[in-house]
């Protein structure tokens, strides 16, 4: 009976339609609000608008600040994907943090560079090795998160539960009731976190850019320590169904990669790459090596 309902809201809320609903509501509010975004910037520049109605401190806008909108957007679905795919594959729904992180410092960048408003700005010594830093980590990470994908297998396909065991079929069971638990608190906490924008001092749109960025950080910090716990009750709960040594050493290394990342929200500039760098390459590394532990223990099986 328990499971019965557990089942129907699963599929209310995490089913493959929902999942298309979703993207499509994500990717046309995400034109529309970088149209709406870029126009404004556009029209403060001609003087269509006064300067105030985007910033108090009467600098120009640039229009290179309107694409941290729909990246803001592209975040939220990511997160409905990493909760999407939790009850299919933990390494799936450990490749969904770094490509939250991934896109988290894409946007980061695109700030950073429209923030250069003047050509002394973008000539100085100490913007052109940050933004090589930038570059460098960026170009790491994405090489990273392939070889994390190759090594998973990349495959998106659904757990036929009709063919799998009891002990399957309530794991499966256990991962839904955790799906639903973080989906909750990922509206609680973006709820919460959105209060924040009814303490900003103006109605300008910078300020309100710059409350969003604020939320963008209290929001990430409180969000990965949920999937810390999430993880954690993952691994004890991998006890029940296997007990292979490489698979549960794979899970406590991918819990202390998001322990990683989500110490990464709390530095600032190369120690923030870096501790997101160390944490994706920690999570390859564990995955790489559990990968070649089956292997070699398969081969010795069948001697």
């Amino acid at each position: 009976m328990i499971a019965r309902y557990i089942n129907k809201l699963y599929s209310f809320f995490l089913s493959a339609p929902r999942k298309i609903l979703f993207a499509r509501i994500i990717f046309f509010a995400a034109i529309i609000l970088f149209i709406l975004h870029s126009l404004a910037i556009i029209f403060i520049n001609w003087g269509i608008i006064p300067v105030h109605f985007y910033t108090t401190n009467g600098s120009p806008p640039n229009l290179l600040a309107a694409i941290y909108t729909p990246f803001s957007l592209l975040l939220l679905y990511e997160i409905y994907l990493l909760i999407y795919y939790l009850t299919e594959s933990i390494t799936t729904y450990l490749a969904k943090q770094y490509e939250i992180i991934a896109i988290i410092l894409i946007r980061r960048t695109f700030d950073d560079l429209a923030n250069l408003s003047s050509m002394e700005r973008v000539y100085d010594v100490n913007n052109i090795s940050g933004l090589l830093w930038t570059f460098g980590g960026l170009l790491l990470l994405f090489l990273l998160i392939f070889c994390f994908y190759q090594l998973s297998g990349y495959k998106h396909v659904r757990i036929d539960e009709s063919a799998c065991s009891n002990k399957e079929k309530n794991f499966i069971l256990i991962k839904k009731v955790l799906s639903l638990i973080l989906f909750a608190v990922f509206i609680f906490v973006f709820m919460a976190s959105f209060i924040e924008l009814y303490h900003f001092p103006s109605l300008s749109l910078n300020n309100l850019v710059s409350v969003l960025k604020e939320m963008s950080n209290t929001f990430f910090g409180t969000f990965f320590t949920a999937l810390i716990l999430t993880e954690v009750l993952l691994l004890l709960f991998t006890y029940r169904l296997t007990e292979s040594f490489s698979k549960v050493i794979r899970n406590s290394g991918f819990i202390i990669s998001t322990i990683m990342l989500k110490l990464s929200f709390n530095t600032d500039g190369e120690i923030n790459m870096l501790f997101i760098l160390i944490a994706v390459s920690f999570g390859v590394m564990v995955l790489g090596i559990s990968k070649f532990f089956d292997k070699m223990t398969g081969k010795r099986i069948d001697n």
